[in-house]
């Protein structure tokens, strides 16, 4: 009769092994799924020259026609989609991403809102903003 030496068979720990893998993945797939749009944002870079701001979106694998852009007042406003592939299978590993969101970034300095301009190339969205010098508002006094 053999003996029982109280460590599990090789195969018992090869399967525990794989199934806490599998929980693991399971796990990192379900916290993807409620991803919260701030956290799908884009990367950006944003620098200044003499005449203009640039700011530069990382968009890898974006279609332009997802991919919109406003000026609104001081702020620029970037939403985008995108929508997640089909596959045929199950993912193992999930890290790129997709979905919509939204972004809205203060541009600093006084910038002319139709001067804005804006190229999507090799993934990344660069968006030029002219810089208009000081502009001065006048301001009128109201006495009763």
């Amino acid at each position: 009769m053999p003996r029982f030496s109280g460590k599990k068979p090789y195969h018992q720990e090869f399967f525990d092994r794989q199934v806490g893998e599998m929980r693991s993945l399971l796990h990192v797939l379900e916290m993807r799924e409620g991803l919260d749009e701030a956290e799908n944002r884009p990367r950006m870079d944003m620098y200044e020259s003499a005449d203009e701001i640039v700011l530069e979106f990382d968009l890898p694998g974006f279609n332009p026609e997802n991919i919109s852009l406003r000026a609104s007042g001081a702020n620029l406003v970037l939403e985008a989609n995108k929508p997640r592939e089909q596959i045929d299978g199950a993912y193992i590993c999930l890290e790129r991403h997709f979905g919509y969101f939204s972004c809205v970034v203060q541009i600093p300095g006084s910038v002319d809102p139709r001067s804005i301009s804006a190229e999507y190339r090799l993934g990344v969205l660069r968006v030029i903003c002219t810089k208009t010098g000081d502009l001065q508002v006048p301001i009128k006094e109201i006495r009763d």
